[in-house]
């Protein structure tokens, strides 16, 4: 009440100081200066109503809060919860007993080294004496005074337990398979029972090692659960089940290869879900070896080993069944292979263009750019009236219509295809390639033909002709272009070589194959001969018997030149692995070459790249060659710490 009544006496005097100001304006002097002084004497009883009222209002107010404030005070003081007021140092200026009983120090740094006094708000994990706290830090501003900061320490150590155990003893799913369970049951030279029962009683060994659970679901086919607490355990022994497999005599050369699955996820049917997806990788990637999925990342194990060569057609005269099927019921055919295309990769395209047009369909090949590797063949197309038949991928991309065929040959990564982009407008896509599956293989074909003992795309497609139909008859340059694709990626029949690549080479040269032909293909030009030597004189030799060189920066064909001084490289005694780098303005490539006893695949795929055992091919990017030379010496170190010595 008295406070309205200050607001009148307020509003009554500058009423009053308004009319003298009219009277003194209108001249009246006398009456202006009654009206001032009325006004002023309203004003001055009006401030000491007001500030009266004012008066009384704060010290009924700091009597409410002096009361509370001994019962907040009494509170904190001896609450459970350590509680402290820290400076901006970090120094503590005050705390209660429970905090006194957490930390006797002086400064909260001791325990807490990143508290920050300046950041207004947050909460922080620490660890300290054996428990786990969420610090609760507050910045306080007081009025005139210096900043203070409030933390009160939450003790989280009991769900901090539980959080672990959950994590811990989470179900993890392996599946895991007998890569050669038919080959050796088919050994007349094979104990397979015994060897069978041998694999099972390993698995059930683990398993109980483990405390897990096992179950066979197929023939040489099992499932295994376990916590998620053993899985550390497991790749620190970088899953010696493997090694303890290729160990079980089987009374002949062939040893026992595993393919495992694992699928980490936080529910067992994702869990389930991620092991088969992890089993369908590990199997494109040749068998032998371990892929752990853990979330989108991959994690690979094993794999050294050079598998036996293929011996059964079955795979390859069903998928020559389902690809004639799929063109003469599909319009245009689209081939294309990976960036920087090789003969392998020509003469792969150029087969599979054959069986489109024994069918009636009309074939292109999709190339970005010529280089000296493919000039003279695709020189020789071009004279033949076939220039029409090789478009850019601009020309692909415009002519696709929603019945068109895309065949991928000779890679199975999206991202080094000629034209990623025609993978999402192509309604059907054909995988053919030899190669070890990366984790960003193309998942969407409608057919893949993938077959890591091949030893290239030309030899599989080689095959897919003679049995694609009976009458195919290839054209004498196209099984040319073939041979050349099977001897660049076998180094003239040396590497990777098994009866049925021969009996391809047998095929093609029957139908007409040029060895002069094929000869003439794999010349180089002078230039480029006086590069390769000078890469090749430039090498450096690790102890290990791996060569490293480099092309230098923007040297014509980079990526070629790089390719072509890592063979020569491995045709100096001592040398068992090469690796040759080429820098471009965005970019590192590398090349990789080995005879076998060292997994040029594997030491690559670190980097991003992939390949075969012999041969592989990495790209990093916004990196020089020193930076890329580093990252390659990192990667050839981690692998041979990874790899027993024999």
């Amino acid at each position: 009440m008295k406070q309205y009544s200050g607001i009148l006496i307020a509003f009554g005097a500058l009423t009053a100081l308004g009319a003298g100001a009219i009277a003194l304006f209108t001249k009246q002097y006398w009456v202006a200066l009654a009206l001032l002084g009325a006004g002023l004497v309203f004003l001055l009883v009006s401030a000491l109503v007001l500030r009266g009222i004012a008066k009384r209002q704060q010290e009924r107010m700091d009597r409410v809060f002096r009361e509370n404030d001994s019962a907040v005070a009494s509170l904190i003081q001896n609450i459970s919860i350590p509680c402290a007021i820290l400076d901006l140092s970090g120094r503590i200026t005050w705390r209660n007993s429970a905090f006194l009983t957490l930390f006797d120090g002086q400064n909260v740094r001791e325990i807490a080294p990143e508290f920050d006094g300046e950041h207004p708000i947050r909460s922080l994990q620490v660890e300290y004496n054996g428990s786990n706290y969420q610090v609760m830090h507050m910045l306080v501003q007081r009025k005139d005074e210096k900043k203070l900061v409030l933390e009160y320490w939450l003790d989280r150590t009991e769900a901090a337990h539980y959080q672990r155990l959950y994590t811990e003893q989470r179900p993890y799913v392996a599946m895991i398979f007998v890569d050669n369970y038919e080959e050796l049951l088919s050994d007349a030279q094979v104990h397979s029972t015994a060897v069978l029962a041998e694999v099972e009683r390993l698995i059930a060994d683990l398993s109980k090692r483990l405390g897990g659970l096992y179950r066979r679901y197929d023939n040489g086919r099992f499932l295994l659960i376990l916590e998620a607490k053993q899985m550390q355990q497991l790749e620190s022994e970088r899953f010696a089940l493997l090694e303890q497999a290729h160990r079980i005599d089987t009374g002949s050369a062939s040893a026992v290869s595993l393919s495992i699955g694992f699928g980490i996820a936080p529910r067992l049917a994702q869990s389930e879900a991620d092991a088969r997806r992890a089993m369908e990788l590990a199997l494109g990637r040749g068998g032998d070896q371990v892929v752990v999925k853990d979330g989108t990342d991959y994690r690979f194990y094993g794999g050294k080993r050079q598998h036996d060569p293929r011996q059964s057609r079955v795979k390859a005269r069903l998928f020559s069944k389902a690809l004639y099927q799929l063109f003469e019921n599909s319009g245009d055919v689209f081939i294309m292979g990976h960036k920087n295309s090789d003969m392998d990769c020509l003469g792969a395209a150029l087969g599979v263009m054959t069986c489109a047009n024994h069918v009636g369909a009309h074939a292109y090949i999709v190339l970005d750019a010529v280089n000296s590797t493919i000039e003279d063949a695709v020189h020789t197309l071009e004279r033949s009236g076939a220039a029409s038949l090789i478009v850019r991928p601009e020309q692909a991309a415009e002519m696709m219509k929603p019945d068109s065929v895309l065949v991928v040959v000779d890679t199975q990564r999206a991202s080094v295809t000629v034209a990623p982009e025609l993978l999402e407008k192509a309604e059907h896509i054909v995988l053919i390639d030899h190669h070890r599956r990366n984790a960003d293989y193309i998942e969407n074909a409608t057919l893949h033909y993938l077959e890591t003992r091949a030893s290239s795309a030309s030899e599989m497609v080689t095959e897919v002709m003679q049995y694609f139909a009976d009458n195919v008859k290839p054209a004498a340059f196209t099984c040319s272009a073939l041979l050349a694709g099977i001897t660049v990626d076998t180094k003239q029949f040396a590497f990777n070589v098994g009866s049925r690549t021969f009996d391809a080479a047998g095929y093609l040269r029957r139908n007409g194959a040029d060895l002069s032909s094929v000869k003439l293909m794999f010349q180089n030009d002078f230039d480029s001969y006086v590069r390769c030597a000078n890469v090749v004189e430039a090498a450096s030799i690790r102890k290990s018997g791996i060569a490293i060189s480099s092309c230098g920066k923007n040297v014509p064909d980079g990526k070629l030149l790089a390719a072509q001084a890592a063979d020569e490289l491995l045709g100096i005694r001592g040398i068992y692995a090469a690796f040759v780098l080429a820098e471009t303005d965005d970019m590192v490539s590398i090349s990789g070459r080995s005879y076998g006893q060292i997994n040029v695949q594997l030491i690559l795929e670190k980097l991003g790249g992939g390949g075969h055992l012999t041969m592989a091919g990495a790209q990093l990017y916004g990196v020089d060659t020193d930076e890329a030379m580093k990252r390659l010496n990192e990667a050839i170190d981690e692998y041979e710490r990874e790899t027993p010595e024999k």
